[in-house]
């Protein structure tokens, strides 16, 4: 299954990126090559937990991708991910595993390790 492009994240991604890089000025402390990375650690996140065969192996992206983005967000001085971009994150997370079967659509299953 590609994740990445199934048409509700795909939507979401756009979004996603778009407000980010809007959002960029003089005075923030993330840049474009941050977007990118963010967005590389949310390709790599949907490319692996499609390739998971149950929920705990599916769980173990989910740590991983957070973990990724918490550092990144601590490099950007807490910066990157604010509001709106944290709901669009774990909303492309959660749809990815209620796809899979994981859970349910309602389910925050970032909660554990996200720090943003």
């Amino acid at each position: 299954m590609n994740l990445k492009e199934n048409t509700e994240i795909k939507a979401i991604l756009d979004r996603l990126k778009k407000g980010m890089i809007d959002y960029i000025s003089d005075d923030t402390a993330y840049t474009e090559q941050d977007v990118d990375i963010c967005m590389n650690i949310l390709y790599e996140y949907l490319d692996g937990i499609a390739t998971s065969k149950t929920k705990e192996d599916g769980m173990t992206f989910v740590k991983h991708a957070v973990l990724q983005l918490n550092e990144l967000n601590g490099k950007c001085e807490d910066e990157l991910i604010e509001t709106d971009q944290r709901e669009d994150i774990c909303e492309i997370i959660t749809i990815a595993g209620n796809l899979l079967g994981y859970n349910d659509r309602g389910d925050d299953i970032t909660q554990e390790w996200r720090e943003w």
